[in-house]
C-alpha cells in the first residue's frame, strides 16, 4: 500500500471524496508522467558521490599495498583527465545561463573538483605540501572553484567555491552546519560571518545588478544569508553590551530575506526571514518583560504564534506574489 493510497482512504474515510473522484485521482496518479531527465540527474549526481567515497576507502585500505606516490600519480591523472573532458565540452562564454553541450560534463567537472580536494588533501597529509600555511590550502581550491564555476556555468562547484572561501576565512557555510561547526562564542568569529555573509550577499546584488550570471545569485543569497542572520542571532543572545547593534543587523538581515523572497518568489529565503526573525523578537521579548509576567504572557504568546503559523503558511502564495497553476477540476 503506497502514500497515495493512505491519503485517499482517510479521505474517503471523511468523505472528502467519493468513490469515482477517488477512481479518477488513482487514475491519473498511475497515468502521470515520470521526469526521466530528473531521474537521469540524481543518478548521476549519485554515481559522482558513491565514486569519490569508494576510491577515498580504496585508498584508505590499500595505501600499504599500492604505495603513496602511485596513489597520488592516479588521483592526478583522474583529476586532471576530469577537467580535460570538461574543457573539451566546455559551453562558450557568455555572462548569462548557458547550458553545457554535454549534460555529462557538468558531472564529470564535479567529479573532477571533488578528486583534487582528495588530491590536495592527500598530498599535504604525505608531503606537507603546503607546510603550515593552512590558508594556502583553503585559498587554492577556493579560486580554482570559483573560476570553474564561472568558466563551466555550473552551481554546484560554485557552492564548493564559497564553502571553500569560507573556510579561508575561518568560518563554515553549510545551511545545516553553519551553527553546529562555528564557534560563534568568539567575538571574532561573529564578526567575521558578519563580514562573510555582508560580502557574499553584496556580491549577489551587485553581479545581478550588472546581470553577470545572475541566475548564481540564490547560490550567493543562500550561503551568505544564513550565515549573516545566524551570526547576527548569535550576537542577540551573547553580548548585552551590543544587543541593540546585533538586533538592528537581524532586522535588517531578515528585511533583506524579505525583500529577496519576493523579487524571487522563494518560499526559502521568506521562511528564512519569518524564522531569524521570530527567534530573535522572541528572545528579546522575554529578556526585557518581567519575569512575573512571564506565566501569563507565555500562554497568549504560544497561542498567537500558533495563529501566526497558521496565517502565514495559509497566505505565503500571497506574500511572494505567487499564481496557482492552472488545473483540471476534478467533478
Amino acid at each position: 500500500m503506497n502514500v497515495l493510497t493512505n491519503i485517499l482512504n482517510e479521505w474517503q474515510e471523511r468523505q472528502f471524496v467519493g468513490p469515482e473522484q477517488r477512481q479518477r485521482l488513482e487514475a491519473r496518479e498511475r497515468s502521470r508522467p515520470v521526469s526521466l531527465f530528473l531521474f537521469l540527474r540524481s543518478l548521476l549526481s549519485t554515481g559522482v558521490l558513491l565514486l569519490a567515497a569508494g576510491l577515498g576507502i580504496v585508498i584508505y585500505q590499500h595505501i600499504d599495498t599500492i604505495g603513496h606516490d602511485a596513489l597520488l600519480i592516479l588521483l592526478a591523472l583522474l583529476t586532471a583527465g576530469c577537467f580535460y573532458y570538461a574543457y573539451r565540452h566546455r559551453p562558450p562564454l557568455s555572462t548569462a545561463y548557458v547550458a553545457s553541450p554535454k549534460p555529462l560534463a557538468d558531472y564529470v567537472l564535479l567529479l573532477g573538483c571533488t578528486l583534487f580536494l582528495v588530491l590536495e588533501g592527500y598530498a599535504q597529509w604525505r608531503y606537507q605540501l603546503f607546510g603550515t600555511r593552512y590558508g594556502l590550502a583553503t585559498l587554492l581550491p577556493a579560486l580554482l572553484f570559483l573560476f570553474c564555476a564561472y568558466r563551466f556555468d555550473h552551481r554546484g562547484v560554485l557552492s564548493m567555491g564559497l564553502t571553500a572561501l569560507a573556510s579561508w576565512a575561518g568560518l563554515t557555510v553549510t545551511p545545516l552546519r553553519v551553527w553546529a561547526t562555528n564557534d560563534l562564542s568568539d567575538p571574532r568569529l561573529v564578526l567575521t560571518a558578519l563580514g562573510v555573509g555582508t560580502l557574499l550577499v553584496g556580491a549577489s546584488y551587485l553581479l545581478e545588478r550588472r546581470a553577470i550570471k545572475p541566475h548564481f545569485s540564490y547560490t550567493y543569497w543562500l550561503l551568505g544569508g544564513n550565515l549573516f542572520l545566524v551570526a547576527a542571532l548569535a550576537g542577540v543572545f551573547a553580548w548585552e553590551a551590543s544587543t541593540l547593534l546585533y538586533a538592528l543587523g537581524l532586522a535588517a538581515g531578515c528585511a533583506a530575506a524579505y525583500f529577496y523572497a519576493r523579487r524571487s518568489q522563494s518560499f526559502l529565503f521568506l521562511l528564512m526571514a519569518v524564522v531569524y526573525g521570530y527567534v530573535g523578537f522572541t528572545y528579546l521579548l522575554f529578556r526585557v518583560m518581567p519575569e512575573e509576567l512571564w506565566a501569563f504572557f507565555g500562554l497568549l504568546y504560544v497561542v498567537a504564534s500558533a495563529v501566526g503559523v497558521l496565517w502565514f503558511f495559509l497566505n505565503y502564495k500571497k506574500i511572494l506574489s505567487l499564481t496557482p497553476p492552472p488545473h483540471e477540476t476534478i467533478p
